[in-house]
């Protein structure tokens, strides 16, 4: 049981610093910037970071899966932490760029392969305290990663945002080294499937630069012409490629089990409500409102303190009422959350963004817990990894796609106009888009198969060993 709590502690401290990772550099973006010079490469900081996070996670999964938790865990968190140590000594801001893509390298490991650490030693029941915590590490880092940021700008300098990770990286190393003993498995050694992993790669990484840099003149522009085809192509390619391999990348036979299918889909449409206000909120308090960042920071704040509550009633929800409807019940507390949000005008007060983040952070805690027990529980140990990857891939493809769709429809309602009015109707669009997809999010969650409570919470495939 100690040496549980311990590998807890090691995975907890590495989800803090992923998800602290958005944050803390957002505060200490204007200062990097007046260092290092380049203000129109702002966005490639993060959108390079996104990139390729999201098209190594399924890969991470299914690594976890072939070579074991712990060592696919510690090599991610070496890279992550080689990046921070490079990030913080760039001197250009192509430097910097370059290296998060080293610390985004790492990042993309982190979330499905704890998750699936926790599938492996903990039981079903168990579970749902455990989502809880995470779901607190998760709104402790969003409240905390821009105070300590603004915190090492104003003391020490910028460069510390990055070189605070390699204290804290080191505790969650030594942590999984010490404690962290995965149980000998009988595996048997099949080829890793390097083409599919490839095609994967190409066809994923070419439509998302589409998306998230070709803007208006996607369609006009032969490179984005040339990387939509490739993209198709390679598409194509993966399929075949996947239905003939002997041990496929990502098994394409995964998506015929809806309790895998459905949180997927979840994911890939209801996450676009956490994206969409991300961007949206804080434009709409300071641009419309003329309120402050901090304002509508504070704001966005809501959605980690109704997380973690949400998360917190769980267990309790799911034995009472079983996990079809606490799904469904949050994916419908979703959808209010967006109708209050589309309901907002210009001379809404600020706080009616208060409750509807909280809201939304409510209806998420529900469905992200219940969805990830479900999944955890919905495959063979030997498929655990690449079946949170996949997750994982579904929420981060649904925020990439759906934001850079809707900076579309935001554009062509404000016809690039940035009048307050005009600002308010491109805005109050997008916040009925946002409407209609978690829309679509709630009725994929009506489609999850029934289970009984006691099916829920018979304990997965998992040796007396790991427990």
């Amino acid at each position: 049981m100690n040496k549980r709590i311990w590998v807890l502690a090691a995975v907890l401290l590495a989800t803090f610093l992923s998800a602290m990772e958005a944050t803390i550099v957002s505060t200490a973006m204007p200062s990097i910037v007046n260092d290092l010079q380049g203000m129109q490469y702002v966005n490639l900081t993060f959108s390079v970071y996104l990139l390729v996070a999201a098209v190594t996670t399924p890969i991470y999964g299914k690594l976890a899966d072939i070579l074991g938790r712990k060592k696919v865990l510690v090599a991610a968190i070496v890279l992550f932490l080689i990046g921070s140590a490079l990030c913080g000594m760039a001197v250009t801001m192509t430097q910097l760029i370059l290296f998060r893509a080293v610390q985004a390298l790492g990042a993309g490991a982190i979330l499905p392969v704890t998750s699936t650490i926790i599938g492996d030693i903990y039981t079903t029941e168990e579970r749902t305290r455990m989502q809880a915590l995470f779901s607190g590490v998760w709104s402790v880092s969003g409240v905390i990663g821009p105070l300590l940021g603004g915190f090492l700008v104003e003391a020490i300098n910028w460069r510390w945002i990055f070189y605070i990770n390699l204290p804290l990286g080191f505790i969650a190393l030594a942590l999984l080294a010490v404690a962290f003993r995965e149980p000998a498995r009988e595996r048997e050694r099949k080829p890793i499937d390097f083409a599919g992993a490839g095609l994967f790669l190409v066809a994923v990484t070419s439509i998302l630069y589409v998306l998230l840099f070709g803007e208006t003149e996607a369609l006009r522009s032969p490179l984005h012409l040339g990387l939509l085809a490739l993209s198709a192509v390679s598409l194509i390619a993966f399929v075949i490629v996947e239905q003939n391999a002997k041990d496929p990348f990502f098994p394409l036979t995964l998506m015929k089990n809806r309790f895998v299918l459905v949180p997927n889909l979840f994911g890939f449409f209801g996450f676009s409500f956490m994206i969409a206000t991300t961007v949206y909120i804080p434009m709409w308090v300071q641009n419309i409102q003329g309120g402050s960042p901090t304002l509508s920071g504070f704001a966005l704040a809501f959605m980690t303190f109704g997380w973690p509550l949400g998360a917190a009633l769980n267990g309790t929800l799911l034995k009472r009422y079983g996990p079809w409807n606490v799904a469904v019940f949050g994916a419908g507390a979703l959808v209010a959350a967006a109708g209050l949000l589309a309901t907002v005008g210009p001379g809404s007060p600020v706080a009616i963004f208060f409750a509807v983040m909280f809201l939304a952070g409510f209806a998420f805690g529900l469905t992200v817990t219940v969805f990830t027990i479900i999944l955890q529980n919905a495959v063979e140990w030997e498929r655990r990894g690449v079946a949170m990857g996949s997750n994982a891939l579904s929420n981060m493809l649904g925020q990439t796609i759906s934001i850079a769709a809707l900076g579309t429809v935001f554009n062509a309602a404000t016809r690039h106009e940035t009048s307050p009015e005009q600002l308010a109707h491109g805005i109050h669009v997008v916040f009925l888009c946002v409407l209609g997809l978690t829309v679509v999010a709630f009725l994929i969650s009506t489609r999850l198969p029934k289970l009984t409570k006691e099916e829920l919470f018979r304990d997965s495939r998992t040796s007396a060993e790991e427990r």
